[in-house]
């Protein structure tokens, strides 16, 4: 292959890393975690499952940070330690902000399971209620205007 047919590395200078998880108990029952109406943030007041945005101090070599950001990010917002952390869901697309133009959005759906049935959750300020409940209940709540993307994941839970 001569210089000129190999391809360049491309560094995306605007990424997102968008992680949620599906959080299953020794029962089967799903959680799902209401938003405040009032704050950061999108889809103000609708269901959410635990999880955020990846972080720059997440990428720590040596480590896999998807997995590491989930389950503190599962501590964080219900106070729950995570077990079998595993990959459900990739997707990316690109999204136009105002601010950083265009953006590469990266999305990972985990499903993380925790210990007992119906575990108590204590909510982060950014959350009002949690509901646990079967697959088909959960996905009948309403996650806002979010592409789809939360019903995905469940659904591969």
């Amino acid at each position: 292959m001569t210089e000129s047919e190999k391809k360049e590395w491309v560094d995306w200078l605007n990424t997102k890393v968008l992680q949620k998880a599906v959080v299953v108990d020794e029962d089967g029952n799903f959680l799902s975690i209401r938003r405040t109406e009032s704050g950061p943030g999108g889809r103000l007041g609708k269901w959410d499952l635990p999880g955020g945005s990846m972080e720059a101090d997440d990428l720590v070599i040596g480590t896999k940070p998807h997995a590491e950001t989930i389950k503190r990010e599962l501590r964080e917002e219900t106070g729950l330690e995570g077990d079998e952390v595993e990959v459900i869901f990739a997707d990316s697309g690109i999204k136009k902000t105002q601010t950083a133009g265009n953006v590469l959005l990266m999305t990972l759906g985990y499903k993380c399971k925790v210990k007992g049935e119906k575990p108590e959750v204590k909510l982060s300020n950014e959350h009002v209620e949690a509901k646990w409940g079967p697959k088909e209940e959960i996905l009948n709540l309403d996650f806002g205007d979010d592409g789809g993307f939360h019903a995905s994941i469940i659904k591969k839970a």
